[in-house]
């Protein structure tokens, strides 16, 4: 029997998961692209995209729905940092037509920032908004100056609003000076060469589109007719294709890796911000790929979803919903590397397959959930507490250790309890690879191993914040042969509790 094996590569299996996908049934077409630090890296198409029976691809024009909404606070954002106004302003500065329902009179109005990051206390709108995704700017401000009722407290929970973000939009345009679907296309998609994204009323005629399809009860597909929007083009009036917003989410994310793009559309501590989660969403339990459970916990940033993988750490995305269409982007920011997936039906559970294809790639790239530089201070500190593990010097502990060390327990107590400590796994070995690291949470922390003829020392040093750098913190613990690690020792830290991610890459600065 042989055991040869052939690698498939990563784009083979998430076009195999996608081309079953529409197989099934679960959507008439789908359009699939992955993306790195570059933009679109791989795209495939699968199905009909309409009645002519066309093949989705990379340039075929979708809507995106509430995937708008990052573009809607890059545009705040942009005309914030211009000072055309400020995320701290009460909507009624710019839209004063909004009035609060009488039973809700003493509380705050809310901001632009509540609105944006889904806050501002207005009632869950999803079902009554899609007949009124097309009702004009008026309309919309008539039923806001009737009472806008609150469902809680502004600047306190969670809850999604899409006429948040119309009336965002419709501020954004008045401290602008004009409409908001123009400056979004003069500070945004014009300059980062989104050619291909457009406000449905605006989209050309003559580009391939897809359409939006039903199953009726006979299992045949029913297509909806288009429908552009108005008041609400804010929260979800754009249509795009796999390549921009595989270049979106690329530009997105560059700004929380090492080396940001170009600043000059908007800079990096912006679009950090809108990364920055502003609100808590509710923790979930799911089942994960492999079986296990799955412990979600994040919230809303500004116009994304911000959730924290104990695996791959940081990640980012947003859904978006119309009748006949479900569609998701999501990316990981750290290594660069995205999804998105456009489908023209509302079946199936498209995000839960999405972050199960992104998972798939992040782990074939072999992604940890962060990566940790070292301060040069911290590698150095941290050869000089192994040489004083090894041979204790009173002068030496005094040059590296912080006043707090001393004062947390006496010198001669450390001397004494690590000379225990080594008498149990020891005595230490000297050989090459003799001390390993092993983890760190931050620059200024680092976990190492020191081997023993025994066992090993598990050592942790963390760094004072100011300079000169000195140990503010040590812990070393014994580990005989055939006993468990402890949980990765880490910096006494105000948190609710220990972090469980364990996937960090560490990278040491000489």
């Amino acid at each position: 029997m042989s055991d040869e094996s052939t690698a498939v590569p990563i784009e083979t299996m998430i076009d195999a998961l996608f081309e079953q996908y529409v197989g099934v049934g679960t959507s008439r077409a789908a359009v699939v692209g992955l993306s790195d630090e570059t933009g679109l890296s791989h795209w495939r198409g699968h199905g009909s995209a309409n009645d002519q029976d066309e093949l989705p691809d990379a340039d075929m024009l979708f809507p995106i729905a509430s995937m708008t909404k990052s573009f809607a606070c890059c545009a705040t954002l942009v005309a914030r940092d211009a000072g055309l106004l400020d995320l701290e302003d009460p909507i009624t500065k710019h839209v004063p037509e909004f009035q609060l329902a009488a039973n809700d009179s003493g509380e705050i109005v809310p901001t632009i920032r509540m609105l944006l990051s889904m806050s501002g206390g207005l009632t869950e709108d999803n079902a009554w908004v899609d007949p009124f995704i097309d009702a004009p700017v008026d309309r919309v401000l008539h039923e806001a100056a009737r009472g806008v009722r609150l469902s809680s407290r502004p600047g306190t929970t969670y809850e999604y609003s899409n006429l948040g973000y119309a009336l965002v939009g419709i501020a954004v345009g008045r401290a602008v000076g004009m409409p908001f679907a123009d400056y979004v296309q003069q500070n945004l998609l014009e300059p980062l060469g989104l050619t291909s994204t457009f406000y449905d009323k605006d989209a050309p005629a003559d580009r391939p589109r897809a359409s939006g399809y039903s199953l009726d009860d006979r299992g045949d597909w029913i297509a909806y007719g288009p429908r552009t929007s108005d008041a609400f083009l804010a929260a979800g009036g754009l249509v795009s294709t796999i390549r921009d917003l595989a270049t979106w989410i690329t530009w997105l994310g560059s700004a929380l890796r090492e080396s940001p793009t170009d600043e000059s559309v908007l800079s990096t501590a912006s679009r950090r911000e809108l990364h920055r989660i502003h609100v808590m969403t509710p923790p979930a339990v799911t089942i994960a790929p492999d079986g296990g459970l799955a412990v979600v916990t994040g919230g809303y940033g500004l116009g994304v979803q911000v959730r924290q993988d104990l695996r791959r750490g940081l990640i980012v995305g947003h859904a978006g919903g119309l009748p006949g269409f479900t569609l998701y982007m999501t990316w990981h920011p750290a290594s660069g590397r995205g999804l998105v997936a456009l489908t023209n039906s509302h079946r199936g559970d498209l995000v839960a397959m999405c972050d199960r294809a992104l998972g798939m790639v992040l782990a074939d790239h072999d992604v940890p959930a962060s990566v940790v530089r070292l301060w040069p201070e911290t590698h150095e500190l941290r050869h000089q507490t192994d040489a004083l593990i090894r041979r204790w010097d009173d002068a030496l502990a005094v040059r590296i250790f912080a006043d707090n060390v001393d004062f947390d327990q006496p010198l001669d107590e450390r001397r004494a309890e690590i000379a225990r400590l080594v008498e149990i796994v020891g005595p230490l070995l000297d050989a090459p690879g003799a001390s390993r690291l092993v983890s760190a949470d931050s620059p200024a922390d680092v976990t190492w191993s020191m081997a023993g003829e025994r066992g090993e020392l598990l050592c942790m040093i963390h760094l004072t914040p100011v300079e000169p750098a000195a140990v503010q913190e040590l812990v070393v613990r014994a580990v005989p042969d055939g006993h468990p690690r402890p949980v990765e020792l880490q910096p006494d830290r105000f948190t609710a509790g220990p972090s469980y991610t364990t996937t960090h890459r560490i990278i040491a600065t000489t």
